[in-house]
């Protein structure tokens, strides 16, 4: 009843219009989209033309195919007064270029009408590998053009919906304006998959093109009142929209034309005859188009700063000054914390350091630091002691200053060596300075300041005279024990002796005393004596002979 209602006050202002007389421009251009192509597009919309001509006999008008892009072009342009654009398109040319709908179509096949449309993805009925949508990851699919609403941007959405973003799928082919060609090719199996728009394939199977059962919809949905094959969501049909430099009287009576437009008698010349019903909403077209961020919200979500700063400036500066407060705050603490930190660093600095020089100070081997031009700079009294001087009077003065030429050059060589290699020295060094003269070992190496670069030389001395001594008594007593070892090692072997004489053979077949043969061959010296056993047998000899 509601929409009878609007048919009649637009059939009224229509009727008001015929009597006022007012004369309309001729040529009024209708432009379209070329949904099968154009010569398809300017026979199914001629209806249109046909119609408003029999209505408006003072206007010529025409209908004007187009594809996606140049319809844009011909609506910027100023060269179309009204068009017929796809939900998608029209969303698009009323944020560009201010387009306003007057009418939303219902499309017919055969007897079956329908404000609303959707996209049909199918496949071959044969190929038993896929029987959902699921199925088409790693498969191809064919579809019109990446601006079609239906058969690309409804499909894309589905797709992504079942868990099959377009990333997932083999290829993704455009057969371009054309939806035949679409169902051709997954008929001619050049693709696994297609989509095109509800109706198309019950409209190729009317005119003999194919037969429904050659194909499987996939993910086919039932909706109350919707008879065409289906796959996804339903979205209002194309509107029939008014360019914005169009005069509205001229829109008025076109609109009152449109909606009692003839749609539900089809005819030889028009068998999918088309009808107008109110201006639907596009809100739903309008949220898909903002999700997936296309054309004209391909920045949505997305605010400038000079725009964010127009909005909440108020805000903005509230935020900033508590922001510079919260630094500051922030900085005053942190200042306050790092005095704090740098203090506590200096205080075990100090003590380390202090700890390091009681131990130098203690230690006996001799420590010396000199700068990067051999000055002494410290020195500990052990240090001072091998000079026979005091700290003070070392402090400040260069190797040449303090020893003899030829030593002086030897430091200074041994210094410019750790510097150039920046790396450590170590050597025996005899001091002959000394009363008496010292066996040192010499260590030096650099010193770095806080940039890594070398600025010192540090010098440690320890005293290793007594270490000499004794490596050296050591080596007499090896050398000793060696003798001995190759004088004993000339009694080794098997040497024969007598069993009743006990004199022993030697190399020359020679017979000798036991004491003459060991005395030629070592160093042993013998003294005679007598054991207690051989003394009571002599003396029991001594007894017997008187």
């Amino acid at each position: 009843m509601a929409r009878f209602n609007i048919k009649f006050s637009f059939l009224v202002v229509f009727v008001q219009l015929l009597i006022s007389g007012h004369a309309f421009a001729s040529d009024i251009r209708i432009g379209v989209l070329n949904i099968r192509g154009p010569e398809d597009a300017a026979t199914y919309w001629k209806q249109i033309a046909d119609h408003l001509n029999a209505g408006m006999g003072d206007h010529h008008f025409v209908i004007v195919p187009h594809s996606y892009q140049s319809m844009e072009k011909a609506v910027a342009d100023g060269q179309l007064e009204f068009a017929v654009v796809n939900p998608a398109q029209y969303i698009e040319l009323e944020v560009k270029y201010g387009v306003s709908p007057i009418a939303t179509q219902i499309g017919h096949v055969g007897l079956v009408e329908s404000s609303y449309f959707g996209t049909v993805i199918f496949t071959k009925a044969d190929r038993t590998d896929i029987v959902s949508l699921s199925d088409l990851k790693g498969k191809s699919l064919i579809t019109a053009s990446k601006t079609a609403f239906a058969s690309w941007i409804v499909t894309r959405d589905e797709l992504k919906r079942q868990g099959v973003p377009p990333e997932k799928l083999a290829s993704v082919k455009f057969a371009g304006s054309s939806a035949d060609k679409v169902v051709m090719a997954v008929k001619n199996a050049e693709a696994d998959s297609g989509s095109v728009r509800t109706g198309v394939l019950e409209q190729l199977t009317r005119e003999g093109k194919i037969s429904l059962t050659e194909f499987r919809v996939l993910n086919q949905k039932h909706m109350e009142g919707f008879s065409f094959l289906l796959s996804s969501e339903l979205y209002p049909e194309f509107a029939f929209v008014r360019v914005k430099h169009t005069d509205r009287r001229l829109t008025n009576h076109v609109a009152a034309l449109l909606l009692i437009m003839p749609h539900d008698k089809p005819t030889i010349r028009y068998p999918n005859q088309i009808g107008w019903t109110v201006p639907d909403s596009y809100e739903k077209v309008r949220k898909l188009l903002q999700e997936w961020r296309m054309p004209p919200y391909e920045n949505y979500g997305k605010v400038s700063f000079r725009e964010a700063v127009r909005q909440h400036w108020i805000s903005i500066s509230l935020a900033f000054i508590s922001f510079v407060s919260l630094l500051l705050v922030a900085y005053l603490s942190l200042s306050n914390k790092k005095r704090r930190n740098k203090y506590n660093i200096l205080k075990e600095a100090k003590q380390k350091l202090d700890l390091i020089e009681t131990m130098i100070q203690a230690t006996p081997d001799a420590v010396f630091i000199k700068d990067k031009k051999g000055r002494y700079v410290f020195v500990n009294p052990p240090a001072a002691t091998i000079f026979g001087m005091s700290s003070e009077d070392i402090i400040g003065k260069t190797a040449s200053e303090l020893f003899q030429p030829e030593v002086a050059k030897a430091i200074v060589d041994g210094d410019s060596t750790v510097l150039s290699s920046a790396s450590s020295l170590t050597y025996e060094k005899l001091y002959t300075a000394t009363d008496p003269p010292k066996n040192m070992l010499v260590t030096k190496g650099p010193m770095y300041d806080s940039n890594g670069t070398i600025d010192a030389i540090f010098v440690v001395a320890r005293d290793i005279t007594e270490l000499k001594h004794l490596q050296e008594e050591i080596t007499n007593k090896v050398v000793q024990l060696e003798t001995a070892l190759s004088t004993v090692q000339l009694l080794e072997g098997i040497i024969p002796i007598c069993s009743y004489c006990k004199k022993i053979r030697d190399d020359e077949k020679s017979w000798h005393q036991m004491e003459c043969y060991i005395s030629s061959h070592s160093e042993a010296k013998f003294s005679h004596g007598i054991c207690p056993e051989c003394f009571e047998e002599q003396l029991e000899v001594i007894k017997n002979m008187q």
